[in-house]
């Protein structure tokens, strides 16, 4: 049977795109919508499952309306349908077991018509906490008067990866980590440290790219160091990492790591914001002994303007890094920075 070339709505956490896109790329065209959303023609839904700098992806019928009434015509309808099926087709298979509306005016009348009729196609009831995603929203200006129906190909959000199976705290977003990463241009020669490891986030999203010669997690909570040790196992990807509990700033580390990797207390879940610029003084300075001669630092953070006083203030220092360039993130209210250091 011919596949079928599906529209696909990328959605993506601002800053993610440009890592995001690339990933896109080589399953099928792509076009950017916005900092936010992608689009991306591709035959293999199947694939699309694999895309770990995406938030969520989203078949779409686009229909020319005035009204989303309109959405309920017969000839919508079949293509909803058909798109369903393609969902069903997916390997491994997948199960929905009820839809939830995501749209303006959800508790409208002709909203709910909406989505009782696409529940009906999809043979699942109508739940406000279904994991079949379906939104309704205008289509894009400029195009004339239009209505999109969205469909989540996925019962999860790409970004809720299979094998965080521990809720651990202020755990860095997935997609995040995967932008960071690349950034970081790791490969199969570095010897990489995550010196505030958490619950292994990092560590373990390399492992899916290229697992290096070294990977080294710290951390001084027990609790988090176990929850790294369970995702590893979970992911059951290739590579060893060496799991430390303790204080990165005195624990027995060997050094010579070409990249290096921290996400500092940042004083809403975990530490504090009058403590936190002397954190990360003390880290820069400890990366600087770990560090092998021209290697590269990343850290993630949410204390800007305390990070670029830190910078500021080791800047003679023996060892200082140097700062190559900034790159910003936003997610939900926050704005966390990664800031990219040279030896």
């Amino acid at each position: 049977m011919p596949q079928i070339e599906h529209q696909l709505v990328l959605e993506v956490l601002e800053g993610c795109a440009a890592s995001a896109r690339a990933e896109a790329e080589q399953l099928g065209a792509v076009g950017t919508v916005s900092p936010t959303e992608l689009v991306l023609a591709t035959a293999d839904l199947d694939a699309v499952r694999g895309l770990r700098r995406v938030v969520a992806a989203y078949t779409t019928v686009t229909v020319p309306a005035r009204r989303p009434r309109e959405l309920l015509e017969t000839s919508v309808l079949q293509q909803v349908s058909a798109l369903i099926e393609d969902l069903g087709r997916q390997r491994p298979r997948q199960r929905f077991t009820g839809l939830r509306l995501a749209a303006a005016g959800a508790d409208s009348t002709e909203m709910q018509r909406i989505a009782e009729a696409v529940a009906e196609l999809a043979r699942v009831p109508v739940d406000e906490e279904g994991d079949l995603l379906l939104r309704v929203r205008r289509g894009a200006t400029g195009a004339g008067e239009s209505w999109q129906l969205l469909l989540r190909t996925t019962p999860r959000p790409l970004s809720t990866r299979p094998w965080r199976t521990v809720n651990y705290p202020g755990a860095v977003n997935a997609t995040i980590a995967a932008t960071v990463l690349d950034q970081m241009v790791i490969g199969a020669g570095d010897e990489l440290l995550d010196m505030t490891c958490g619950s292994g986030t990092f560590l373990v999203e390399q492992l899916h790219q290229v697992a290096p010669a070294r990977a080294v997690g710290v951390d001084l909570d027990p609790t988090a160091i176990e929850a790294a040790r369970a995702h590893q196992r979970a992911a059951r990807r290739k590579g060893r990492i060496d799991w430390i509990t303790g204080d990165v700033l005195t624990a027995p580390v060997e050094a010579g790591f070409t990249r290096i990797l921290t996400n500092p207390p940042w004083g809403t879940l975990h530490g504090e914001h009058a403590t936190n610029e002397q954190l990360h003084a003390d880290l820069l300075r400890r990366a600087a002994v770990l560090a092998a001669p021209s290697a590269r630092l990343g850290v993630l953070t949410h204390e800007i303007r305390r990070m670029k006083q830190v910078l500021q203030a080791q800047v003679d220092e023996p060892g200082a890094w140097r700062l190559e360039r900034e790159h910003r993130f936003f997610q939900k209210g926050h704005h966390p920075r990664l800031f990219l250091l040279r030896r």
